[in-house]
């Protein structure tokens, strides 16, 4: 008689962790949290093919059930946002404080998680360093010394062109504003640069600063740059943006 006694695969009950996985983990660590359509607009450019909002959500419920992830409603009329607890940002190797993103800058980091998914979708080969990452590196404050201004993103291209992005969604004054472009555009070298990389800097680190402006920060973020010395206006771009 045939044996038809089934064999149980070593692998029954777990995850299989595929490219989706990670890259969709380490977005939500890299930015602090993704919303869930942005989620499935990610695993659509991953998969090469069209990723619905429910099929995005099965795999963030793995992650969940996995206890890699939290998945909540905050906004109201909104996706869910999720982001990683402590275990999910170990799984992808990132030291961030884990917790529950802030609500004042939850549509903001919402807004520069889209950018970075269309700069991803325009140019494969670029590579995005984000805000958490790069405040991660800042050295501690001495006492009386300013923090510096810190890009929401860096984008590093395939020559080594690093790009500054800022996403303006609420107006600053004109005179702060023009005090962060003249910082961005003025910036030789790296946030974690020691004496020896500061004295040999001698190229603006941004070959671009790109302004991703509301109606509003739009006329604010132009009428600042009209101050700029002619060589560094020539590295800002303002670009009316609204999603």
């Amino acid at each position: 008689m045939e044996n038809t006694k089934r064999v149980q695969r070593r692998d029954l009950g777990s995850i299989r962790v595929g490219e989706r996985d990670v890259i969709g983990l380490m977005w939500c660590g890299e930015q602090g949290a993704m919303r869930l359509d942005l989620l499935a607009q990610l695993f659509s450019t991953i998969d090469n093919t069209f990723v619905s909002v429910d099929a995005a959500r099965k795999t963030i419920s793995r992650w969940v059930e996995k206890g890699w992830a939290i998945r909540r409603t905050i906004l109201q009329g909104e996706p869910p946002y999720v982001w990683l607890t402590p275990t999910g940002l170990r799984q992808v190797g990132l030291n961030y404080v884990a917790g529950d993103p802030s609500l004042a800058t939850l549509q903001h980091n919402c807004d520069v998680s889209f950018i970075r998914l269309q700069i991803l979708t325009q140019d494969r080969t670029s590579k995005w360093r984000s805000e958490r990452e790069i405040r991660s590196v800042v050295p501690a404050r001495k006492r009386d010394q300013s923090s510096p201004h810190l890009p929401d993103g860096e984008v590093i291209l395939a020559d080594g062109r690093i790009i500054a992005i800022e996403r303006e969604r609420v107006a600053k004054t004109i005179e702060r504003t023009k005090h962060i472009q003249l910082g961005l555009l003025s910036r030789r070298y790296d946030y974690d640069a020691g004496v020896d990389q500061i004295e040999r800097a001698s190229q603006p680190r941004y070959s671009m600063v790109v302004y991703y402006a509301s109606p509003e920060a739009f006329m604010v973020a132009t009428k600042a740059s009209e101050g700029l010395p002619a060589d560094l206006k020539l590295r800002l771009k303002v670009l009316p943006w609204q999603r």
